[in-house]
């Protein structure tokens, strides 16, 4: 998939026709001026902690590996967009060539290989259009603080992408969701048309707050092009694609953890010979309570998470309010996973 710019708001997926490829560009620092870009003054919103950034844009484009990196930046986990593809097979009716270039036939082998706890949208078995009942999943999913990995149509670009079948393959485009805002109470189930949710594009560093009305994409069966009804260059259509990422497949319960790195903007590109980096994670622990007891666990690798022992623990400290912030001293690479757990400790040393 190669992946743009749409003027200055969206990076796009999957060769497009050429009247979209004539409006493509690539630029990570372009300004964002259209109504989507703006955030709304809403009266409530629950948006996780993350970080934008700019993908890799080889062997078909990395935009699934990134949007589920970042997604997972909300949880306490750096994943290498490499580290991703290798986690899975190869999505059939995907060119050999692209490496496991992430779509949705092999997604959820990746999230569950990477030890990730996602649950997807029924897209294969759902009656069409399915946007209302994607809609209320996906507004459902993330008032629960779950962050979403969804994959969006191309206004005017055809579809299934590339040789995949239907119901696979409706989509161009895979992004990182990381909130919602709403005018009405998150307790409230209801999708509300002006109900926003928020999303990273892979290919810059801005934030995108489009309303549930203007997601809405009309798309007429194998080879048609897709229709963006909402006046965005984006959509969401009658197949309707997501994974919530609600944490880790481990047994041990953990407090809310979220991880900011430095540097941040893009990670170097090992497809293109780049070397890796050391990264400087810094952790935000909520949830806790104070005079309690808590401990921070780090793994570096997949197959060693989620083994609870003293030669994984980062640090161990007392909570003096319900926040605790915690820089690691000891990096990690670029090119690996680092995943990490805060759990209370009880008095005798045992993990609650």
């Amino acid at each position: 998939m190669l992946h743009g710019t749409f003027l200055f708001a969206f990076a796009a997926a999957l060769p497009p026709n050429a009247e979209i490829a004539g409006r493509i560009q690539w630029n990570n620092t372009a300004p964002c001026n259209g109504e989507a870009c703006q955030k709304p003054a809403t009266k409530y919103e629950l948006i996780s902690k993350s970080q934008p950034g700019v993908q890799w844009n080889d062997n078909g484009g990395y935009c699934g590996s990134w949007a589920i990196q970042r997604a997972m930046l909300a949880k306490g986990a750096w994943i290498s967009q490499q580290q991703v593809r290798d986690h899975t097979s190869p999505s059939p009716g995907a060119p050999a060539s692209h490496n496991n270039e992430i779509l949705s036939p092999n997604i959820d082998e990746a999230l569950s290989n990477l030890k990730i706890k996602g649950v997807g949208f029924d897209y294969k078995n759902m009656a069409l259009p399915q946007q209302d009942a994607y809609f209320k999943w996906l507004k459902k999913q993330l008032v629960a603080g779950h962050t979403v990995v969804w994959m969006i149509m191309w206004n005017y670009a055809s579809y299934p992408a590339y040789n995949m079948k239907i119901p696979e393959g409706v989509h161009g485009h895979i992004e990182p969701v990381i909130g919602i805002q709403s005018n009405h109470p998150l307790t409230d189930e209801t999708v509300y048309d002006d109900d926003n949710v928020v999303h990273y594009n892979d290919g810059n560093y801005n934030m995108y707050y489009p309303t549930f009305k203007s997601l809405y994409g009309d798309w007429s069966g194998t080879g048609a092009s897709a229709e963006c009804t909402g006046g965005l260059s984006y959509c969401i259509g009658p197949y309707s694609y997501g994974w919530a990422l609600e944490g880790f497949l481990d047994e041990q319960e953990g407090l809310p953890l979220s991880l900011s790195i430095d540097p941040w903007e893009r990670e170097p590109d090992l497809v293109q010979g780049s070397s890796p980096i050391a990264i400087t994670g810094t952790l935000t622990a909520t949830g806790l309570t104070a005079a309690s007891t808590y401990s921070i666990y780090r793994w570096d690798s997949v197959e060693e998470a989620f083994t609870y022992s003293d030669s994984y623990k980062a640090t161990t400290f007392t909570a003096s309010s319900d926040t605790f912030i915690f820089q690691d001293p000891a990096t990690f690479s670029s090119a690996g996973t680092t995943y990490y757990r805060c759990v209370e400790v009880s008095f005798d040393g045992v993990l609650v």
